[in-house]
């Protein structure tokens, strides 16, 4: 509970003010939580944004939904997971994934090591679970590149959508959701079509 608390309170205060300008006194102030406190549970600000991305990352990515559906063969669940990944506001909680938050760390992991390293780690399981999940819907090693580059696509797309609904948050993007979309069951049906040939060639 008291980490929770932190966290939410960095939360709120790093897309307030930055991360920069919000120190670890504000931190504790907000969350309630004594400055003694908080170093049993994170020794450092960099800390507190490693427990943020994974909280976020974990919201975002449905993970375990995820592999069971791969497990499961649900093809249109994993559809569905590919698509949620360039769709903004995905939940009635506005503060998983806020944009804001998210262009701050983007930008503070392009000056601090630290960050950038907690951003490559979360940037990396996205990428691994999206190659999982193509590799369910088109099998095959014959696919492996396709699948690599489709996948680097996708999050290149998210990317794109978290910046766009960031800059223009009161902009109606249902047409770009629905064109990207569209984009994404296009490849994805081109892979497939592929995995038939290569099996029946098998």
């Amino acid at each position: 509970m008291r980490r929770f608390k932190v966290i939410e309170a960095a939360r709120r205060l790093f897309i307030e003010n930055g991360f920069h300008a919000t120190g670890i006194a504000q931190i504790a102030r907000e969350s309630g939580v004594a400055v003694g406190q908080l170093y049993r549970d994170f020794s450092a600000k960099e800390d507190i944004v490693a427990a943020i991305v994974n909280s976020d990352c974990r919201s975002f990515l449905s993970a375990e939904s995820l592999r069971r559906a791969i497990q499961a063969k649900d093809v249109g669940h994993v559809r569905d997971w590919l698509h949620q990944l360039v769709t903004p506001g995905r939940d009635d909680d506005e503060s998983d994934g806020d944009p804001r938050l998210f262009a701050e760390i983007l930008a503070e992991a392009a000056r601090n090591s630290r960050i950038a390293s907690i951003f490559n780690a979360t940037h990396q399981d996205v990428r691994a679970l999206m190659l999982d999940a193509l590799e369910m819907l088109a099998p095959g090693d014959a696919l492996a590149d396709r699948r690599s580059a489709l996948a680097d696509v996708i999050l290149i797309m998210s990317l794109g959508m978290l910046h766009h609904s960031m800059v223009r948050p009161d902009e109606d993007d249902s047409a770009l959701v629905e064109a990207l979309v569209a984009t994404i069951d296009r490849d994805v049906d081109a892979l497939r079509r592929a995995a038939v040939v290569d099996k029946q060639d098998g």
